[in-house]
């Protein structure tokens, strides 16, 4: 069987090196250029038409096999001759990878130059002329990067993954990494480029939470996923990109969280249970800041601040007894215009610092502010 390739950054040179130890090669010429994925160089690779590689930021990252296996499928079906799909939904360029055999889905590829707003997307979005990505705090290009974040984030019961394990996480998140990928069936304009995307295991299910009722959900699988999305502010959850499978437990449906770059239903408003409340208190922020950077990624300074302030109102709230709803109606605005509580704290924290004070000193604003919101909220009936 045919196998993908892997390509490490250098740690000192900040350069992409192949793991047979060759430098890199672009257009036939060898010459060594630093890794950049806001500059996708046209290169073909001299003996096939298409390319496929997972990219690793950290050489002491081992690979779980669950993703050397979605990546070999993928590129074993590439080498047999199957086009990549694009979906016809959405706002930005998704491709659904195929099997060896051509029958089969093994996995989702989105390219960053094609996300929403970007130079190839192929949905006839405008191009965006200051960055700014669809959702407002969020930037072009970086979609790929928060979907293999949260795969990284989405810790198993047991704490956070090892290096090389296969663990499944709480809000079973499917595995997502990033790669390089060259491939004639991808949107290009102008000419064949590599394109660098994050590439997730495509999840056998039974259509999406918009094709059944609310009712029917358990709550447990409802409760994971209100965890995940309070934790990374997700702000694009809706019914279409969670996917019902029948595959859990004693045959009961089981909820496949998509799409991380639906509204909580009335199942929410129960009270998390203690298994749930135990995996929130082992959260800390901190620490998944570290992950990320350590598999590349150093969070920007605002987005750092997003996962802190969430991470610490996911865990002040459970400690208050507040159910799901409780937490995410925190986070959500009742109206365009109404700023929602979360951004009343945030906002009261900036006024009570003096300009150029530390974040830490910010966030400790916040907590205290937080404190006293999320006490008259725990207070009141309707929480």
């Amino acid at each position: 069987m045919s196998s993908a390739g892997v390509t490490v950054l250098n740690p000192v040179l900040n350069e992409p090196v192949l793991n047979d130890g060759r430098e890199y090669d672009v257009d036939g010429e060898n010459c060594r250029r630093q890794y950049d994925v806001g500059e996708i160089v046209p290169r073909k690779p001299p003996d096939s038409d298409f390319l496929l590689e997972p990219v690793i930021l950290n050489p002491e990252i081992q690979l779980p096999s669950m993703i050397w296996d979605m990546v070999n499928s993928t590129f074993d079906g590439l080498d047999s001759g199957h086009y990549p799909i694009r979906s016809m939904e959405g706002t930005g360029g998704v491709y659904f990878m195929m099997d060896s055999l051509g029958q089969k889905y093994v996995s989702v590829f989105k390219p960053m130059d094609e996300e929403p707003m970007a130079v190839n997307n192929p949905q006839g979005l405008p191009y965006s002329l200051d960055g700014e990505g669809l959702k407002k705090g969020t930037k072009v290009g970086e979609g790929a990067f928060r979907e293999v974040a949260a795969y990284i984030l989405d810790h198993p019961k047991g704490g956070r993954y090892p290096l090389s394990g296969d663990e499944k996480g709480f809000a079973g998140v499917p595995p997502t990494f990033m790669v390089k990928c060259l491939h004639g069936g991808f949107n290009h304009p102008g000419d064949l480029t590599v394109k660098i995307g994050s590439l997730q295991m495509f999840m056998e299910n039974n259509g999406s939470c918009e094709d059944i009722g609310p009712g029917a959900f358990p709550v447990k699988e409802v409760h994971k996923i209100s965890v995940l999305d309070i934790r990374l502010a997700n702000a694009d959850r809706h019914a279409g990109n969670i996917l019902l499978s029948k595959a859990g437990e004693d045959g009961k449906p089981m909820l496949i969280p998509i799409d991380h770059g639906y509204c909580l239903p009335e199942t929410a408003r129960q009270p998390y249970s203690t298994e749930t409340i135990e995996y929130i208190r082992s959260l800390d922020a901190e620490e998944d800041i570290a992950l990320l950077k350590f598999h590349g990624w150093e969070l920007p300074l605002e987005c750092a601040r997003t996962l802190r302030i969430s991470t610490m109102l996911l865990k002040k709230g459970v400690e208050r007894g507040l159910t799901p709803f409780a937490i995410g109606s925190i986070m959500c605005r009742e109206t365009l215009k109404k700023e929602s509580v979360i951004e009343e704290i945030v906002q009261e924290a900036q006024d009570s610092v003096l300009p150029g004070t530390s974040e830490a000193t910010f966030l400790d604003a916040v907590y205290q502010i937080m404190d006293r919101y999320l006490d008259e909220i725990a207070g009141s009936p309707l929480s």
